[in-house]
């Protein structure tokens, strides 16, 4: 592991000098106020925020540069960005400023890492900056975050006293930059005191609407950032309180830091339950840390470690931690100073090898029960699985996905979760559950009465179970059903003892008088085949089969495409496989799948 923490951060320093080289060609993208306001006349969130974004990629690029080169060219580089930083009317998005009052004082997360990031340049370049640069800094946090945080009541927002990753970000970030502007003195001990408590406090809710096995059902993504901004916190609090107050030995903290470990199947694939994605890359420094204080966190395939790029809001925080954590907090590292490490591993001749990837032989199963989130996370030594869940439809980043499962083969998600689309007004409005990755017609869960599941916490799991000898799960979520169409729906996932990767899936009916119709809709981003009761789904490298048992002859499956906006707003589209499920008044009833994954073929 340590060969591969080195050549990262190589490759990440290559990254950083080739964003500066590239950068240093052209100027800072302008802040429209037209583009601006699209979002509250249009919906759209992307033509703005592609420019902010690309603005914070300034910052945090020479940032690093600044703070490890100590170059001169970059100290003046980056003195120009937080310049221009400090005169943006808006360091919040418009997504989360009011539509009419349109304050330039909104505190959202995005305003809070702003000044948690310069903050934290200033007091690590302190001696190095123009002290008008530094005064404008100084003057521009307080006006924009301190003084409107410290002036308000509790909560300023709803995210100071809510369960999931804003509360961590905004109150961790407060945090942070109290302290840091507490040490350059410009904050006294009783405003710093007074941020430092509302900040935990803020992070006791964050840490609350973690699951107790310490699963995030807001999606992994979602994990690494709220996680990050809560132990960089705990890492300055701890410091700045002469390491007697430790957030780190809060009793989840040890389940929440190996969740990330047991989302990932071979070839990259993560879960994307909620809105997650199937290829989340994980940080590194993060990880180093979570190991430093859990031995038992594993990081898991540095092939999938986050270089600059992955991130598409170009975070210091998090960027930042990637060299100063994976350096300073690894055991193999010997040198402390993180600027000599650095120097030293830049200069070594390590890590230049090309990767060799390891395919390991299948050696049956590894589950991980998440009994409190209601997940099930299978996987061969291959990394070949399927996920499931239960919950209910009401978590963060909510989709109304209750009993859906997911199947992966060889780095392709065969049987899918499309995790997020494109964040939209509508997205986060009224109009959520009509967009199909929300929907559960947009998940392999079945349609009762042409009806989805309904949005709600009354509406979930009321059984989910594993069954450790029989290698089944079971999960009942009839209740998210709208009332009275179905009495309950049972669906049972068996692990089969064969060559291939096989799941045997039950679904049983425990009908109503009203239950009138049953449709099963499975869902893949790969074109089906059908031909009679079987259906064929090719990926490049691998295939699933799935062979619907008991079917009456004239029942016939039919492949339903349909358009769907991903995360970055890039349309593609997904296939629901759907067929009717035979009714007979007051009998219960039903559907037996077979779903096998292996290797491709030239099947049907």
């Amino acid at each position: 592991m340590y060969m591969e923490q080195i050549r990262y951060i190589k490759l990440f320093w290559n990254e950083l000098e080739q964003a500066a080289n590239e950068l240093g060609k052209s100027t800072l993208p302008e802040l429209k106020e037209e583009e601006f306001n699209l979002f509250f006349k249009t919906g759209n969130r992307l033509i703005y925020e592609k420019a902010y974004f690309r603005r914070r990629k300034y910052l945090t690029v020479y940032g690093i540069l600044a703070v490890y080169r100590r170059k001169q060219e970059d100290i003046d580089r980056i003195t120009e960005i937080i310049s221009a930083v400090c005169e943006e009317q808006f360091w919040a998005l418009p997504a989360h400023v009011d539509a009419e009052k349109r304050d330039e004082l909104t505190i959202d997360l995005f305003a809070t890492e702003t000044a948690q990031t310069l903050s934290e340049i200033v007091f690590l370049l302190y001696n190095k900056l123009p002290k008008t640069t530094v005064e404008k800094v100084f003057m521009e946090i307080k006006r924009r975050v301190l003084v409107p945080f410290l002036s308000s009541t509790v909560p300023y927002s709803w995210w100071e006293t809510d369960r999931c990753n804003w509360s961590a970000v905004c109150g961790g970030s407060i945090g942070m930059t109290a302290i840091y502007m507490n040490r350059m003195k410009q904050f006294s001990d009783d405003e710093k005191e007074v941020c430092i408590q509302r900040a935990c406090n803020a992070l006791d809710c964050y840490l609350s609407g973690m699951e107790e096995d310490g699963a995030c059902t807001e999606g992994l993504g979602y994990y690494s950032y709220g996680m990050s901004y809560y132990t960089a916190f705990a890492e300055l609090l701890y410091q700045d309180s002469n390491e007697i107050i430790d957030l780190m030995k809060k009793p989840k903290c040890e389940n929440i830091a190996a969740f990330q470990q047991k989302c990932y199947f071979g070839g990259g694939i993560s879960v994307s339950f909620s809105d997650g994605s199937s290829k989340e890359p994980f940080l590194p420094g993060l990880t180093t840390y979570l190991a430093h204080c859990f031995p038992q966190v594993e990081a898991p395939d540095y092939a999938l470690a986050r270089g600059l790029e992955g991130d598409a809001c170009y975070r210091w925080l998090t960027n930042e931690r990637n060299i100063r954590w994976t350096i300073e907090y690894d055991k193999q590292f010997q040198n402390r100073d993180v600027c000599d490490s650095l120097g030293k591993i830049l200069a070594s001749d390590f890590g230049g090898e090309k990767r060799v990837e390891e395919k390991r032989e299948s050696k049956g199963m590894t589950c991980y029960l998440l009994p409190s989130a209601q997940w099930m996370i299978c996987k061969d030594a291959n990394g070949n699985g399927f996920a499931a869940k239960g919950g209910h439809n009401d978590e963060n980043h909510n989709h109304n996905d209750v009993g859906h499962f997911l199947c992966v083969y060889d780095g392709e998600m065969l049987l899918t979760d499309l995790g997020a689309g494109e964040y939209t007004k509508d997205y986060f409005g009224d109009k959520r559950y009509q967009i199909l990755c929300n929907r559960s017609i947009g998940h392999s869960v079945p349609i009762i009465n042409g009806l989805e599941q309904e949005s709600g916490r009354d509406h979930g799991a009321t059984d989910f179970s594993w069954n450790k000898e029989k290698k089944e799960l079971t999960i009942s979520f009839g209740a998210a059903y709208p009332k009275n169409s179905v009495k309950d729906v049972v669906r049972r996932i068996h692990i089969e003892e064969c060559e291939e990767l096989s799941l045997h899936v039950t679904d049983t009916f425990y009908l109503t008088e009203n239950t009138q119709e049953i449709v099963e809709n499975l869902v893949t981003i790969y074109e089906p085949v059908v031909d009679k009761n079987t259906v064929l789904i090719k990926g490049t490298r691998g295939e699933c089969i799935i062979e619907v048992k008991g079917m009456e002859p004239k029942t016939f499956i039919q492949v339903i495409p349909r358009k769907h906006n991903n995360h970055e707003g890039k349309e593609e589209t997904v296939y629901l496989i759907q067929w009717n499920i035979p009714i007979q008044k007051n009998m219960d009833t039903e559907c037996s799948m077979c779903i096998t994954l292996q290797k491709e073929t030239d099947n049907i």
